[in-house]
């Protein structure tokens, strides 16, 4: 008599956990354990009446971990009302704050384009700066020529330095005679003529 393969025991099916009802995920993001605020931001996602709090919350919020996954959820919205208050994030003092906020509205190719003329036109270079970081990552078919604009026309090397690394991932040998012009513009900033210099022979074979 031959052999006979027992059946392994079937596993039963996962699961997935019921999500928390929005009041509860709503008063955790208050909550002193880390971990609580970060699944409470995360479980907030697609809840249009937890805008208000998550973005109260971008102002206080001091662990980076719970900071990032509440602006995933603000994102995902995409609407005019997230992009403008986060935003005002551009100009604070703290670095990690405005960097974050930055890589956030750069995946709101919605709402961000209506903020943009506003952004360019700044008096606060370093939000322009941020504004070049956006504009590196942003997927809207303009954001090359914005760039193109930045490096042309604004008045501070800084702004046009960061507009430049922004734009070299996809320049070409086209626009190798508006970065020259740059370099012309701002003969006295080494940062930014050794940008250009270090891109041309490789924007050169682009031709």
């Amino acid at each position: 008599m031959g052999l006979v393969r027992k059946q392994a025991p079937q596993q039963p099916e996962e699961v997935a956990p019921e999500r928390p009802p929005a009041e509860t995920l709503l008063r955790r993001l208050d909550d002193p354990d880390t971990d609580l605020r970060r699944e409470a931001a995360l479980g907030l996602e697609g809840i249009a009446e937890a805008v208000p709090a998550l973005l109260a919350r971008v102002h206080v919020e001091d662990d980076p971990r719970v900071l990032e996954s509440i602006l995933i959820t603000l994102a995902a919205h995409d609407t005019d009302e997230v992009a403008g208050s986060l935003a005002v994030h551009l100009a604070s003092d703290e670095a990690a704050l405005r960097t974050a906020v930055a890589a956030a509205l750069a995946t709101m190719p919605r709402s961000v384009p209506d903020l943009l003329p506003a952004l360019l036109a700044a008096p606060d270079h370093d939000v322009r700066v941020m504004t070049a970081m956006i504009l590196a990552d942003l997927p809207h078919p303009d954001a090359h020529v914005w760039l193109l604009r930045m490096v042309q026309d604004d008045p501070h090397p800084n702004v046009v330095t960061g507009a430049i690394d922004a734009l070299l991932p996809s320049a070409t040998a086209d626009d190798i005679p508006l970065l020259e012009h740059a370099v012309q513009r701002f003969p006295d900033d080494p940062f930014l003529r050794f940008t250009v210099q270090a891109a041309l022979p490789r924007l050169a074979g682009t031709a």
